[in-house]
C-alpha cells in the first residue's frame, strides 16, 4: 500500500470525503507489463456486461436491458451517474454506451472525467497519435482526477475502437480550489471568464441534500457556501460544455457520465443544459445500491453490482508530498519496499525512470505492475549525497 496525507474534500455524490486515501501500485494489468491491455480489458468488459445486462428496477414492473434502451434512445442526451470509484458502475455505463452506439453510430460522448482545457489530449488519443500513457501524463490525469484509471478503461477503449468522440466537461481544477477556499472574487478576471457567465443559485432542495452531506463534517457557514458555489460551477460549467457540443452538432445525440449528484432529482447539470438549450429531450440513470434506491433519484435506477478490479502491486510505504518531492514517512512491516531496504525519511528519485516530483508521478510509474511484479527504485536519504537503487518485488 501507498498512502497519503490528504486533506479532507468533498466530491458531491462521488461521495468522498476523505482525509486519507490509499494508493497501490495502479493500474494493475492482466499481461505482460510492457503492454497496455486496453483491447483485452475492453473484451473482457464486453463479455461480462453481455452476460451481466443491468435492469431498471424502480420501473412497476422493472424494464429488462433491452426496453430499458428502447427508453432511453429516444432522447437526445442521457446521463448516466456513478459513484466515482465502482467498477460496476462504469460496467453498466459501457454497457449503455455500446447499446446507444448500436442503434446510432453517430453518438458523442460526455464526461466528468477530464478537464475541458485538455480536449486535445483526448482528441490525439482517441485518433491513435499518443499511447493511453501519454494521455494519462499529458492530461495530468492522476493530478486532476486519481481514480483507478482502470475503471474508465473500457468505456475509453470503446470510444477509440468505435471512433465515438469523448467530450471533456469538467472546469479546470486550479479555478475551482481557488473558488472552495475564496469564492469567486478569489478569481482574476482571466479566470473567472472561463466559467461559465452566470452561475445559477442552488434550488432549495439541491441545497438541503449538500448541507446533510456537509453536516457529517462540520465546517463555518463561508466554507459551506464556498463548496456550495463549486458544486454549481462543476454543473453549469458541464451543462455549458454539452450544450455547446449539441449545438455545433444538431444532428448528434450524446451519453453523459457523471457523479450521480451532478444528475439527480432533476436538478444539477439536465436543469442546467434544460436552460441553454429549451426543448433538449433528456433521460437520467443512476446507478445505485440497494439502500439509496430513493425515489425520484433518477428516471431509472440501475441497482450496482460489486465488480472488484484484480488486485494491485503495493511498495507499502505511507508518502508525503511537498516541496515538488514526494518523501517515505512511513515503511510497513514486512513490505516489498521494508525487504528492500527503503527507509523513513528517503525521497523518492525514479520509479522506472520517471522522475518523482509527486503521487501523480508515482501513479503514472506504476501504472503498468501488479503483485510479483519487479520495479526499479532510486530513493535518496535526507543527509545523503548519491541516491540508491533498489529492484523491488511488489506485493
Amino acid at each position: 500500500m501507498v498512502q497519503q496525507a490528504h486533506k479532507g474534500v468533498f466530491h458531491w455524490l462521488g461521495v468522498m470525503v476523505m482525509t486519507a486515501f490509499c494508493l497501490a501500485a495502479y493500474p494493475s494489468r492482466a499481461d505482460n507489463a510492457a503492454n497496455l491491455p486496453e483491447d483485452a480489458a475492453l473484451a473482457d468488459s464486453l463479455r461480462y456486461i453481455e452476460e451481466h445486462p443491468p435492469t431498471a428496477v424502480n420501473q412497476n414492473p422493472p424494464l429488462d436491458f433491452p426496453a430499458l434502451m428502447a427508453k432511453l434512445a429516444a432522447n437526445r442526451v442521457v446521463f448516466v451517474g456513478e459513484m466515482h470509484d465502482h467498477y460496476g458502475h462504469h460496467l453498466n455505463q459501457l454497457a449503455i454506451l455500446q447499446a446507444l452506439q448500436q442503434r446510432n453510430p453517430n453518438l458523442a460522448i460526455g464526461v466528468e472525467w477530464f478537464q475541458q482545457p485538455f480536449q486535445s489530449v483526448l482528441n490525439d488519443y482517441l485518433a491513435g497519435k499518443i499511447s493511453e500513457s501519454e494521455l494519462l501524463n499529458r492530461s495530468e490525469y492522476y493530478g486532476r482526477w486519481g481514480y483507478d484509471y482502470r475503471l474508465l478503461r473500457p468505456v475509453m477503449a470503446f470510444a477509440k475502437a468505435k471512433h465515438l468522440p469523448v467530450i471533456a466537461l469538467n472546469a479546470p481544477v486550479e479555478l475551482t480550489r481557488k473558488v472552495a477556499k475564496g469564492g469567486l472574487e478569489a478569481l482574476t478576471p482571466a479566470e473567472r471568464a472561463q466559467l461559465p457567465p452566470v452561475i445559477h443559485p442552488a434550488e432549495a432542495a439541491y441545497r438541503a441534500r449538500l448541507e446533510k452531506a456537509f453536516a457529517a463534517h462540520p465546517q463555518d457557514n463561508k466554507q459551506f457556501e464556498h463548496f456550495l458555489l463549486v458544486q454549481r460551477i462543476w454543473d453549469e460549467t458541464m451543462a455549458g460544455n454539452i450544450a455547446h457540443y449539441l449545438q455545433a452538432h444538431p444532428q448528434q445525440p450524446m451519453v453523459v457520465f457523471a457523479g450521480t449528484g451532478h444528475i439527480s432529482h432533476g436538478a444539477g447539470v439536465p436543469q442546467d443544459l434544460a436552460r441553454q438549450v429549451p426543448g433538449v429531450t433528456v433521460a437520467t440513470v443512476a446507478n445505485v445500491e440497494e439502500k439509496d434506491a430513493q425515489p425520484g433519484l433518477a428516471d431509472y435506477l440501475l441497482l450496482g453490482k460489486a465488480v472488484e478490479l484484480p488486485p494491485t502491486g503495493k511498495l507499502g510505504v505511507m508518502l508525503d508530498e511537498k516541496d515538488n518531492a514526494l518523501e517515505i514517512i512511513g515503511v510497513e512491516a514486512n513490505s516489498a519496499a521494508g525487504k528492500a531496504g527503503l527507509r523513513k525519511g528517503d525521497k523518492l528519485a525514479k520509479v522506472n525512470e520517471v522522475v518523482i516530483h509527486g503521487i501523480a508521478d508515482l501513479k503514472l510509474a506504476l501504472a503498468a505492475y501488479k503483485p510479483g511484479d519487479k520495479v526499479k527504485v532510486v530513493a535518496q536519504g535526507r543527509d545523503e549525497a548519491t541516491p540508491r537503487a533498489y529492484e523491488i518485488t511488489l506485493q
